[in-house]
């Protein structure tokens, strides 16, 4: 959702004095405006006041009629007065008057640039070049997972060559996220909301970044890294406009009004719902991924066991995953991380997997869910439901199963599905019932008896050994049930119907 009210390149007072100092002029602020905005500048001649956010340019012939004023002023004398001040001693007021409009004619057309840009739906590349040119230094934005969604083309170039690494996503690499990950004050930085210097990053660069908030949720950020010349206080008004044309466009690629700009995120998460994706689209993805389409794939969802607002740590968590499967895909969408992993290009076992998981499942406090390999990347969506069924099993067993196959609850799904049509408790078998309650009638043991003799495989001595009875005994009970429940236990689709309603009856109670 775009803000309501737009930002605009419209300075403070103490941008204005700095510009002026770089202009030539010698002035200092006599007093501050603080946050105050201005967006013009008009000579004072002793009748009437302009806006409050017009800065009064006036003259010594002018300042008796202007003391005591409230309005933010540039003067050549000392004013007594409760407004904003900056003096410039030895200057005249017309000098003053037309450096000041220089200024505010300058980011003018600054903005009107960037919104030339955001009004026709340009690339957020091509944002940040244009950021680029106009502070004059590289610019980024990465998205609240670290992952790089636009950069200047000579970021590169600026940054030593580990600090924008390459798996299927460019992303801030993990030594950066390390650095401040439990770093207090950089915590406190997602609270900013106005645009705010970094000097204590990695590598002895400093930033000047704006957060890029859409309500109350951190989106991501926006970073100038300081290289070509050094930050001036106008940079973070420039920097703040930027921040929310950048979210606008992201928002407008999104919602799908910019389909030429969709994020790969896009494009997999189409996949992973059924949906198909434009051809052109699934090639480009194909493409940096380095992937065929049909390939075996498998997907894995991770969620935290406590639910809580997307932090630091969950930034983390995402890092530590491109860590451990570098070669896969990995997002965030619907509070859960979502890995897929092409099983043709890494040699991936189930125990390897639970291996790999098992340390993050505990640090992070996790649960995951795991899917069974599908084709290619028609059958995506298989393995994302898949997943997400092993993901709810893992929740409602709680325990120290952290990481749940699909296979370990592929018959629960099955029998899951018959829910609505008949109750579970109606496809258990009759024999069975009729054996239950013969027991609970004699005090006899045919049920149990029926439930080892098949689980282990009809094998007699391995039955004999797990019931603890002779194995005379056994045979004994094992006639006597062909006579209370006659069951034909040669027909392999009859022992399935049993073993499934054996499932059913220790799953229901």
């Amino acid at each position: 959702m775009e803000e309501r009210e737009l930002k605009h390149l419209y300075p403070t007072l103490e941008m204005l004095a700095e510009e002026l100092n770089l202009a030539g002029f010698k002035c200092r602020v006599a007093r501050d405006a603080g946050e105050q905005r201005f967006r013009g500048a008009r000579r004072f001649t002793g009748k009437g006041l302009p806006a409050q956010d017009v800065i009064c340019v006036v003259g010594p012939q002018d300042v008796a009629a202007f003391r005591g004023s409230d309005h933010a002023c540039v003067c050549t004398a000392q004013v007594p007065g409760k407004g904003g001040c900056i003096l410039c001693m030895n200057q005249t007021p017309d000098a003053l008057l037309d450096a000041l409009l220089d200024i505010f004619e300058r980011c003018r057309e600054m903005e009107a640039q960037i919104d030339e840009l955001t009004y026709r739906n340009a690339d957020p590349r091509q944002l940040c070049e244009l950021g680029a040119a106009l502070l004059e230094n590289p610019i980024c934005i990465h998205d609240d997972w670290f992952v790089m969604v636009a950069r200047s083309s000579e970021l590169a170039e600026v940054m030593p060559p580990d600090y924008v690494m390459s798996s299927s996503k460019e992303f801030i690499p993990r030594a950066v996220v390390e650095d401040f990950r439990n770093d207090g004050e950089y915590l406190e930085t997602y609270a900013y909301r106005t645009p705010q210097l970094w000097d204590a990053a990695p590598q002895g660069l400093r930033w000047l970044y704006a957060n890029l908030w859409e309500g109350s949720v951190y989106r991501g950020r926006l970073l100038a890294v300081e290289h070509k010349r050094g930050f001036r206080k106008l940079d973070y008004a420039l920097v703040e406009v930027l921040a929310q044309r950048a979210l606008m466009l992201l928002n407008r690629s999104r919602s799908g009004q910019d389909r030429a700009y969709r994020s790969m995120d896009d494009v997999v998460l189409d996949l992973l719902n059924g949906r198909q994706p434009e051809p052109q689209e699934e090639g480009q993805l194909l493409a940096m991924l380095g992937w065929r389409r049909d390939e075996r794939l498998l997907c894995m969802r991770l969620e935290t066991q406590i639910q809580s607002e997307a932090g630091v740590m969950d930034h983390a968590l995402h890092s530590d995953l491109f860590q451990v499967f570098p070669q896969g895909y990995i997002l965030f969408s619907g509070h859960q991380q979502c890995v897929i992993l092409n099983l043709d290009r890494q040699s991936l076992t189930l125990p390897m997997l639970r291996h790999s998981l098992s340390p993050l499942c505990r640090d992070y406090c996790l649960y995951a869910g795991i899917s069974s390999p599908v084709q290619g990347l028609e059958e995506l969506h298989i393995a994302y439901l898949q997943s997400r069924f092993a993901l709810e099993r893992a929740f409602q067993l709680g325990g120290e199963r952290w990481a749940i196959p699909f296979s370990d609850c592929a018959l629960e799904y099955m029998l899951g599905r018959t829910r609505e049509a008949m109750p579970l408790r109606h496809l258990v078998a009759p024999e069975l019932n009729r054996l239950i309650e013969y027991d609970r009638q004699k005090g006899t043991q045919y049920y149990g008896t029926l439930r080892a003799y098949l689980l282990n495989e009809r094998d007699i001595p391995r039955t004999s050994q797990a019931l603890i009875i002779h194995r005379t005994t056994l045979l004994y009970r094992l006639r006597k049930l062909q006579t209370l429940a006659p069951i034909d236990l040669d027909d392999p689709g009859g022992r399935l119907q049993l073993l499934i309603s054996l499932w059913i009856l220790d799953h229901q109670g």
